[in-house]
């Protein structure tokens, strides 16, 4: 099976399509490196408002990490297109894979956030040579996920200790 018919099965981003698989050294270390190209007649969508809008120009590749395969660092790599919004001007597109500068891949996060519940920060990023930093990162976006879908709907009452209460904590 062909590595790019396994990132079709695993990663499908709507507007985009895998280019060419090859082997190449990045950070040291021998990598699968995939390119990514916008399907034809796509046009960027703007990633305030969510509309798709006119090409300005393209920003240099960039490198995104993605999940590892076969214990083979995967790295995406692509040139964003800048879009031209008629309501917030001129800005680097949205990309389905990831989120702002950020050079690791969304599912990459939520993979080491996974990992990093079960191990130390410092061995999941031993464990999948990584840097602490990229874990921290990780961690970081799933708990700020988690905070902005919580639903607070059903809740009717709150447990409070009176204890602390008498000590000067304020809940509410």
């Amino acid at each position: 099976m062909l590595i790019k018919t396994v990132l079709n099965r695993l990663a499908r981003f709507k507007g985009f399509v895998f280019g060419n698989v090859f082997f190449r050294k990045v950070e040291g270390e021998e990598s699968v490196v995939v390119e990514i190209f916008p399907r034809k007649r796509s046009r960027p969508v703007c990633r305030e408002c969510g509309r798709k809008g006119p090409r300005y120009d393209l920003q240099p590749v960039r490198t995104f990490q993605y999940l590892p395969l076969f214990d083979f660092k995967v790295f995406f790599l692509y040139a964003p297109r800048r879009v031209s919004c008629a309501l917030h001007g001129v800005h680097v597109e949205a990309l389905p894979w990831g989120s702002g500068k950020e050079h690791l891949t969304n599912d990459y996060k939520l993979f080491l956030g996974r990992w990093a519940r079960r191990l130390s920060w410092s061995e999941t990023a031993r464990v999948f040579r990584t840097s602490w930093d990229s874990v921290y990162r990780a961690v970081s976006y799933m708990v700020d996920y988690g905070l902005n879908h919580r639903s607070l709907e059903g809740i009717t009452q709150i447990g409070i200790d009176e204890i602390a209460v008498f000590r000067g904590h304020k809940y509410l």
